[in-house]
């Protein structure tokens, strides 16, 4: 696998847990970490399971967003951890297709990232939450493999290490 420095934009999340016992308030839920997919399955996925890049994004007291991105050896995939749905994270300018992916319902898209050079997303429903898998050919090492078929494959094998 090859060894860079990636410059990452994003993030998403899932809601897991919440406050427990006599707290008062609001419960908060912790935000699901995308660099949790255990090495073994990225691996088998054929990924570099050394993380390019991660972060949070907090919002107040409780990160809203989470990613971390790991390279193939023409593709970078960035998993995002969101705390809202796909519903609320939809924009009109992204024309989405309903897919299945290993029997649990997904949203696909492209996103451009310059007029020549697109990534693809795609998206599942966790909880209230979402979980994103996006897709970017490598600018160095281009190939000529469709990036959403990349996403789409790369999501069944990972789904059993996603949150549902």
């Amino acid at each position: 696998m090859r060894q860079r420095t990636a410059g990452v934009v994003g993030v998403a999340a899932v809601l897991l847990g919440g406050c427990g016992g006599n707290v008062e308030g609001t419960p908060v839920a912790e935000l699901w970490d995308p660099c949790s997919i255990p090495s073994n399955a990225l691996v088998g996925a054929g990924i570099d399971p050394a993380p390019l890049g991660s972060d949070k994004n907090p919002a107040s007291t409780a990160a809203e967003a989470a990613f971390c991105t790991y390279a193939t050896d023409s593709f970078d995939l960035t998993v995002y951890s969101f705390r809202a749905p796909m519903d609320a994270r939809s924009t009109p300018e992204e024309a989405r297709e309903e897919i299945e992916v290993g029997g649990r319902g997904a949203i696909r898209f492209d996103r451009p990232i310059t007029p020549t050079w697109v990534s693809c997303i795609v998206g599942i429903d966790a909880r209230s939450s979402s979980v994103e898998l996006e897709a970017r050919p490598d600018i160095v090492t281009p190939s000529n493999e469709d990036p959403c078929s990349v996403a789409t494959k790369l999501t069944e094998l990972l789904l059993p290490h996603l949150p549902r």
